[in-house]
């Protein structure tokens, strides 16, 4: 990803939170709507992660070079090896696991939040408790995705 703005971050973060709470406040519907929303979401969300990824495309103008002057082997070029012997990195393994174990657990806690919130907000009376539901997490959904986004252009720059 190339180096994002402030504003295309908190853009992308509130774009996720709408999605996330679009999704959940649609759980009250009857199915049919409920699908027919769903899916109206889901073409939105792509018709513009279409749209972002296309002006991406147009702006960087960046050119792969192999080299400024390839030489061939018989002329004393290097010699490429074919097949390079694969090689396990341990690092990398551990680091592909902690990721998948941080999103799983993300996943989990995520979820239980959700039961918590919603099992109080009923129990209490609330009068449209996914509606509050759905408020709640796209609050939630949009701190998350601001650090994310947050840690993505630290890591570019």
């Amino acid at each position: 990803m190339a180096s994002v703005s402030y504003p295309r971050a908190v853009a992308m973060a509130a774009l996720q939170a709408a999605l996330t709470s679009s999704w959940i406040a649609a759980r009250e519907l009857s199915p049919l709507r409920r699908r027919l929303t769903r899916t109206g979401l889901v073409a939105a969300v792509g018709a513009v992660s279409y749209v972002t990824a296309r002006r991406s495309e147009e702006t960087s103008a960046d050119e792969i070079v192999v080299g400024k002057r390839p030489v061939l082997v018989s002329e004393g070029g290097p010699v490429v090896d074919p097949e390079p012997a694969f090689t396990f990195d341990k690092r990398k393994a551990a680091l592909g696991a902690a990721v998948v174990a941080l999103s799983v657990g993300a996943m989990v806690g995520r979820r239980q939040l959700e039961k918590r919130w919603l099992a109080r907000l009923t129990r209490n009376g609330h009068p449209h408790p996914t509606r509050a539901l759905a408020v709640r997490m796209g609050a939630v959904e949009f701190a998350g995705a601001l650090a994310l986004q947050a840690a993505e252009m630290r890591k570019d720059r």
